[in-house]
């Protein structure tokens, strides 16, 4: 998938235990603790969106470690999406 014509959702995105400044986009209460690159897929699963999983990306804040990324290609803005993932992320942890 074309990086240019798609959003890159990494898992530091929504993760609780980082500030905004350490990489979280989404507010706290979007967030959830350590998400992991399955986590987002299967919350973009559920939205039914179309998207990628590029696993050997690193996080450019945290590029020692590899946890992945997503590509979703552009259809709503991405502030949109992330706060529709976020929801999907926090529900899942709450069952």
């Amino acid at each position: 998938m074309d990086t240019e014509k798609s959003w890159v959702l990494w898992p530091e995105y929504f993760d609780s235990n980082l500030t905004r400044a350490q990489g979280r986009k989404v507010n706290k209460n979007l967030a959830v603790p350590d998400p992991s690159l399955e986590m987002l897929s299967k919350a973009l699963q559920k939205l039914g969106v179309e998207f990628t999983v590029e696993e050997e990306k690193s996080y450019p804040g945290e590029w020692y470690l590899k946890k992945g990324r997503a590509l979703v290609p552009i259809t709503i803005p991405k502030s949109q999406l992330m706060v529709k993932v976020g929801e999907i992320l926090v529900r899942a942890q709450r069952s």
